[in-house]
């Protein structure tokens, strides 16, 4: 303390040194570079810091700004593919049920985050290399493609599956609504079709049941007209009898007249009862009909309502297989499926295949150079501690050397000092 205070006045009475001189030089600061000095956070704006987290990578080792550049666009994809997946999932959501709901979000937003954290992970998976040959006087070995990202691959299986599945059933969503206007004039020339049908066929049989009825009903109606002409033709012959025109020939009411006029009388009373009967009969036969013709009519109006309505995913899906199927002449047709398949598999897969296929970088070798720095603290550490561990088990040697010596020594003395006693107790 005297010492420092005692410099401290002498640079005040007489200047600085030359040492003093040599110190101001060497800790001036450096001329402005592109590089951060390491350990500390490249760039302040935290857009910055949040975009470099998203991409996982651990900001105080980014020291260019070529690499703050990289791996912010890294982290702005993540974020944007992952904003891309919860509007499609909404998207599809919305298709599958007919129109979009506020409950499809809570569901959307999950699948962004999953998508989010999935790609993150992935980014931020370091690539260390072999570290089980760190030692006192040997790095890292430099591993190859396959060991460093190969093996991964089984790993990101299951990133990719998703990868997959998404850009399939998306693409389709995608798909519905492109061509929407010619969809919905499939599903109208097959709803046509379909009503059609449906008022043709009668599943119940109840056009079988009611030609029944109708006969039934002729047949009342053939009674009546045969009780009617059996009427007339009483009549006929009453009144052919009177006039002398036929039967007996004599003219007047005699007694074949009287027979047959009772004989009009009976038949007149049977076709007025068979006419009460017929009408009864054919009023409930009506009746029948008619409940039968309802029901019929209601369930076609509701086949009809049905098939109007059927707008679902799996019957757009088939209306979209039959344009598809009535153009697969027009290349654009037949090439936008596959186009917006392969584009939204590409966005999805882009951390994946920047993780396998892009070359190591900077900070790469940085934090390779932390592992090896940890992997060499560790294995010293445990270099000291078997050393450690050596070292009391050889005082435990000694120790043990020395009580054995010290414990014969005295046995020895025992013997020769205490022989007489011995002898003489013997």
């Amino acid at each position: 303390m005297v010492t420092r205070w005692g410099n401290r006045w002498r640079r005040r009475r007489r200047g600085p040194d030359s040492g003093d001189a040599l110190r101001a030089a060497t800790s001036a600061a450096p001329p402005p570079t592109e590089t951060a000095r390491p350990g500390r956070a490249a760039g302040r704006n935290p857009f910055t810091w949040l975009f470099l987290w998203c991409a996982g990578v651990d900001r105080t080792l980014v020291e260019t700004r070529l690499e703050r550049y990289r791996y912010v666009g890294i982290g702005v994809f993540i974020v944007l593919i992952a904003t891309l997946s919860a509007v499609m999932f909404a998207l599809f959501g919305s298709v599958i049920r007919g129109g979009f709901t506020v409950a499809l979000i809570p569901f959307a937003v999950g699948w962004g985050v999953l998508i989010f954290w999935a790609d993150r992970s992935i980014m931020a998976e370091p690539s260390y290399g072999d570290l089980r040959h760190v030692d006192a006087g040997s790095a890292t070995r430099r591993a190859g493609w396959w060991s460093r990202r190969g093996r991964r691959l089984p790993q990101y299986g299951f990133r990719v599956v998703i990868a997959v599945g998404a850009a399939f059933l998306v693409t389709e969503a995608v798909l519905l609504l492109i061509f929407q206007s010619e969809i919905r004039r499939e599903l109208d020339r097959s709803h046509t079709e379909q009503v059609r049908v449906a008022q043709q066929v009668d599943s119940r049989g109840e056009t079988t049941e009611i030609a029944a009825l109708r006969s039934e009903k002729q047949a009342n109606d053939d009674r009546v007209t045969a009780a009617e002409q059996a009427v007339t033709e009483a009549a006929d012959a009453l009144a052919g009898e009177a006039d002398g025109s036929s039967g007996s020939g004599r003219p007047g009411y005699g007694q074949v007249a009287a027979q047959r006029e009772t004989e009009l009388r009976r038949l007149r009373t049977v076709a007025r009862q068979t006419r009460d009967e017929v009408a009864a009969a054919n009023a409930a036969l009506d009746e029948r009909i008619e409940k039968l013709r309802s029901d019929r009519q209601s369930r076609i109006d509701a086949s009809v309502a049905a098939i109007t309505a059927d707008r679902g995913w799996i019957t757009q899906e088939r209306a979209l297989h039959r344009f598809l199927q009535d153009n697969r002449d027009n290349l654009l047709v037949v090439a936008i499926p596959w186009v917006l398949r392969v584009t939204l598999l590409a966005i999805d897969l882009l951390p994946v295949s920047l993780k396998l296929l892009a070359p190591p970088t900077l900070y790469d070798r940085r934090v390779r150079a932390q592992a090896e720095l940890s992997a060499y603290r560790t294995a010293r550490w445990l270099q000291a501690g078997r050393d450690s561990v050596d070292q009391v088990a050889d005082l435990d040697q000694v120790r043990a050397n020395t009580l054995y010596d010290l414990a014969r020594e005295e046995e020895n003395f025992r013997k020769s000092t205490r022989l007489g006693h011995l002898r003489h107790g013997g």
